[in-house]
């Protein structure tokens, strides 16, 4: 015997696990990877796994996003009940400073809404501070967030238009402009607490951010079931002069919570406060021509949207009906991309800051004129299923798309008979009903 193999028997004589034979020791250590197709199978599990998980994190981030959009909703309908405690009266929508001659630079043209007033309510002090003082800031200049020229015809050079600026301190060049107490018009961009984004007043699932907007909001005022007469309210100019030429229409269709331009409290909720909506969500524009977000124009009054108020359901695309069909002789969009939905906190204008309860959440908004007036305007919001309502005892309820609610009902209207008569209850069910502080409906609210 070899002295290799008086040395293999003696090592394993003290370890039975050495291996005698080198071929055995070779094909040992090869096994000390993972072949090409383990790998494959180990990848493959970890994909599966991955993708099993995904959906269940995303899931847990949407219901964190949507507790604190429910938080920040609870907060401002505190505000507006501390509002009511401090003034006996909800905080106007549609309020501020005007003059017959409307000037949306030297006024605020009677259109804050009621987001403005609560800011101090909601942890907002420095912001209600600078809008209720006169603001020196960047000059108007250029196009609103309307669309409108201010100052367009004037050479910046011109001693005429730097007679109207306030210098302080600056040196040349520095053109500075003292906007007045209240601000001017909410779409002037140029002043910058409207451009201001206030967190409270947004809803952590939308992801809609920055320009054409101005400063965002997901929360709006409940306009009740009425479509007529909304986008002005109580307070009317006519081209001349300010009046409360509107006081016959809001009596007819003035039926919710919030009434454009007028007074109302909670004394004014005869159908019980937790039967009320108060408020109610709404997502931001994203630029993508969402039925929700950007709304179909010009389809008429008579016989268009206060006929008929799912009218607008035929221009829907019809692979994608969550967006509207832009083809020729479908649905027409306005040219301005600044006129989205939420797109001015401080603005009482529908499309920024009202809704009504007509069709259910989520369905499509369908205006009879252009942007600047009223329609079919629903509430929205990218959770799944429904959106949030702040009831008028500060409740914070989910209210699901599959509502009671109406298509291809009429709304009621100023000197209205039958189905349009000022008074009747709600033509769109359950949920035309929450929407109406006085008709006297009665409701069972363990639906929700």
């Amino acid at each position: 015997m070899s002295l290799k193999s008086f040395e293999q028997n003696d090592r394993l004589e003290a370890d039975p696990t050495f291996y005698l034979c080198e071929d055995d020791m070779t094909r040992s250590q090869r096994r000390n990877g993972f072949t090409l197709l383990e790998l494959l199978v180990v990848t493959g599990v970890i994909g599966i796994l991955i993708a099993l998980l995904l959906p269940a994190v995303q899931a847990a981030r949407e219901a964190a996003r949507r507790m604190s959009c429910s938080n920040n909703f609870g907060q401002i309908a505190l505000g507006v009940a501390q509002y009511h405690d401090a003034f006996g009266h909800l905080p106007p929508h549609g309020t501020g400073t005007f003059n017959n001659a409307n000037d949306p630079l030297t006024t605020n043209q009677f259109r804050l809404s009621f987001l403005v007033s609560i800011t101090p309510f909601v942890g907002q002090v420095p912001l209600w501070e600078a809008i209720n003082e006169s603001h020196e800031g960047d000059p108007p200049q250029g196009d609103s967030n309307e669309g409108e020229n201010y100052y367009s015809g004037y050479d910046y050079d011109e001693m005429e238009f730097y007679d109207e600026m306030d210098f302080g301190d600056l040196g040349e060049g520095e053109v500075r402009h003292t906007y007045p107490p209240m601000g001017p018009a909410p779409s002037i961009s140029a002043y910058e607490p409207w451009r201001n984004e206030v967190g409270t007043f947004r809803c952590p699932s939308d992801p809609g951010i920055g320009l054409p907007a101005l400063g965002r909001t997901n929360y709006a005022a409940c306009l009740g079931d009425a479509i007529q007469g909304l986008d002005e309210g109580l307070w009317i100019h006519d081209g001349t002069a300010w009046s409360p030429s509107g006081k016959l229409q809001m009596e007819a269709t003035g039926r919710g919570m919030f009434v454009p331009r007028m007074i109302t409290s909670y004394d004014d909720v005869r159908d019980g406060l937790s039967s009320t909506i108060m408020l109610g969500e709404i997502c931001t524009d994203l630029g993508d021509k969402d039925i929700r977000t950007f709304p179909s124009l010009n389809n008429g009054w008579g016989g268009g949207v206060l006929d008929d108020a799912g009218m607008c359901r035929s221009q829907q695309d019809v692979d994608r009906p969550m967006f509207w069909d832009v083809s020729a002789g479908s649905a027409q969009l306005s040219s301005n991309q600044a006129q989205g939905r939420g797109f001015r906190w401080a603005d009482a204008l529908p499309l920024m800051t009202g809704f009504n309860t007509t069709l259910p959440p989520n369905a499509a908004l369908c205006f009879g004129g252009d942007e600047t007036t009223i329609g079919t305007l629903t509430m929205s919001s990218r959770h799944q299923g429904g959106a949030h309502v702040a009831m008028a005892d500060g409740a914070i309820k989910f209210i699901t798309d599959s509502i009671d609610a109406g298509y291809e009902i009429p709304s009621v209207i100023l000197g209205g008979e039958g189905e349009q008569a000022p008074g009747n209850p709600s033509n769109f069910g359950l949920w035309g009903a929450l929407g109406t502080r006085d008709q006297g409906e009665l409701i069972d609210t363990g639906f929700y």
